[in-house]
């Protein structure tokens, strides 16, 4: 049996892999469905599959430990930006630069090579073995910007102060870069970048215009990633089909997470099968949260199929997070559906 490296990289570099690389996971605590035997079962499933993957990685700190309020907790990272938590996901509410680029002057950005960032992740590193390293550049660019800015702020920047846009994204672009040489240095197989870019429908803006203030900056940061040796992971929901071929363009290797209800998949597998590498597929949205076990098996095995026949070109997995309305007996369905493609 070849070792998950080695896997992997088949799988996103269209060379065959011996099986299926599947990312799967389900918070069980967050789930509706707490029946403990079926929780066992879970459990029981996700043991079986090979242990070929390290991933998550990511440094970014906090820089206020969370207190909570009221059942929320609260709290801000280390680029200012306060965060809450009702248990349900996180949500941002402080926006450091919100009120205006006259604030940049004072602001002190993180450090990539700060002392000890990574000292815990080099702690993990020292036990990879063979299996495939995925680190984080989270909350790429536009993201970063939105975090900083707010939401509004960051979409109208470009038309409405388009130098201290390019200032402040240039600059998130610099810590990226100087993050990814870190991750480089540590030998990481894989980088993976986020920015949501689309809506159900469509993007955020046009693709004229994403091309003209955006593209550059991923192909500064996508550029450095793959000249060290790391293939690039890119995760943006929404339908985001317009950007694709930019995205291929750009040097993309792993394409996430494939929102079924936003993208056509057989349309992505036609245009772009063999180009970019597939990772999710699974319908979060509808198939897992009110499908039948029998819709989640027979889904996984048509994105299988789609996705898969390039010589490899696909990582199992679930549109987005398995969310808390999903039966359990759908999370069984789906990992006993992808053990199917699993070498024992």
């Amino acid at each position: 049996m070849i070792s998950g490296r080695e896997n992997f990289t088949r799988a996103i570099e269209f060379k065959s892999p011996e099986y299926l690389p599947t990312r799967l996971a389900v918070s069980l605590s967050w789930l509706y469905d707490q029946n403990p035997v079926k929780q066992a079962k879970v459990n029981e499933l996700q043991s079986l599959f090979p242990d070929d993957f390290m991933n998550w990685l990511g440094v970014w700190k906090n820089a206020t430990e969370p207190v909570e309020n009221d059942g929320r907790k609260r709290w801000f990272d280390e680029w200012g930006t306060g965060w809450l938590t009702d248990g349900l996901g996180w949500k941002s509410e402080i926006h450091p630069l919100e009120e205006g680029y006259s604030l940049l002057d004072g602001y002190s950005f993180p450090d990539a090579a700060l002392p000890g960032r990574f000292s815990e992740d080099d702690r993990k590193l020292a036990g990879r073995g063979e299996r495939y390293v995925q680190s984080m550049v989270w909350f790429t660019v536009f993201e970063r910007l939105w975090l900083l800015r707010g939401f509004a702020n960051a979409l109208m920047d470009p038309y409405l102060d388009y130098r201290n846009f390019c200032r402040l994204r240039d600059q998130i672009v610099e810590i990226d870069v100087a993050m990814i040489d870190c991750w480089l240095e540590r030998k990481a197989d894989g980088i993976f970048f986020s920015d949501d870019w689309g809506t159900q429908t469509d993007l955020l803006m046009s693709p004229a215009d994403w091309r003209k203030y955006y593209k550059p900056a991923y192909e500064r940061i996508f550029r450095r990633a793959r000249e060290g040796g790391a293939h690039v992971w890119f995760h943006s929901c929404g339908n985001i089909t317009a950007i694709i071929p930019d995205l291929v363009d750009l040097g993309v290797n792993v394409l996430n997470p494939v929102q079924p209800q936003a993208m056509d998949v057989h349309s992505l597998a036609r245009e772009f099968g063999g180009k970019i590498c597939f990772y999710g597929g699974v319908d979060s949205q509808g198939t897992l949260t009110s499908g039948r076990p029998e819709d989640v098996r027979r889904e996984v095995h048509m994105l299988v199929e789609l996705f898969g026949k390039c010589n490899g070109g696909y990582i199992g997995a679930a549109s987005q997070s398995i969310m808390p309305e999903t039966p359990l007996d759908n999370v069984i369905a789906l990992y006993e559906a992808f053990l199917e493609y699993q070498s024992h």
